[in-house]
């Protein structure tokens, strides 16, 4: 009786093991398959970033060129009407028609958010900085906007710019142009909102740039959840 209950009882400790360590496996495989969803997401939100960055160097440089072109214009402006209006027709165009257009892709953040597998992020302030970064991206698009609100609208500026020759002016909506031959120079409430639209630039240019950083720091991070061990 004694090595039939020892031999049942070790029987029974064996099923327990065996039925236990099933469970644990089915576990930690569903938490493995979860891991690799984690990180293909994760890998494909890079890929995205990486692309939004190359859009934000694009829309930098025209926002910074406006911001350039608009002092140049307040600072040098009559001298440049005197001796050089093909230039003022140039940098003029630029800044009445610069503007960008900021596209929020952030299908695979919400994807990963919807999923729930953001929560299997280990670093938490990865996951805050993701998300004040797509909650930003609500304040670009606005910023932006005004841009491209001002071209449709044409502003004060369109008056003094010629509509013959015109040839695309690099990265922006709008044309390059000559400045009227039959119009004085910009009287001092257009010289004035030439000033304030190159601070507008300026101020948009360092956003966007901010937000390059805060990109760079994410892919980093990013990449270190990918590869912990």
């Amino acid at each position: 009786m004694k090595k039939a209950f020892l031999r049942y009882a070790l029987e029974f400790l064996i099923i327990v093991f065996g039925v236990s360590f099933s469970f644990y496996l089915e576990k930690q495989n569903a938490k493995n398959y979860k891991e690799e969803l984690k990180n293909e997401s994760l890998k494909k939100l890079k890929e995205n970033i990486s692309d939004e960055i190359d859009g934000f160097l694009f829309d930098v440089r025209v926002h910074s060129m406006a911001s350039k072109y608009g002092n140049i214009i307040y600072y040098r402006g009559r001298e440049l009407f005197e001796n050089d209006k093909d230039s003022l027709g140039f940098y003029l165009s630029y800044v009445a028609s610069a503007a960008t257009i900021f596209v929020d892709n952030d299908e695979e953040y919400s994807a990963l958010t919807n999923s729930g597998l953001i929560e299997l992020i280990e670093n938490r302030a990865l996951v805050k900085t993701l998300q004040k970064k797509y909650s930003d991206h609500t304040w670009y698009k606005e910023n932006g906007d005004i841009f491209i609100k001002m071209f449709l609208m044409q502003g004060p500026l369109s008056k003094y710019l010629s509509s013959k020759n015109r040839k695309r002016h690099r990265g922006v909506v709008g044309y390059a142009t000559a400045y009227k031959e039959d119009v004085p120079f910009l009287n001092d409430e257009d010289i004035n909102y030439i000033s304030q639209k190159s601070l507008a630039h300026r101020f948009y240019s360092n956003i966007l740039s901010n937000a390059i950083q805060v990109d760079s720091l994410i892919l980093k991070e990013i990449d270190k959840e990918i590869t912990k061990p």
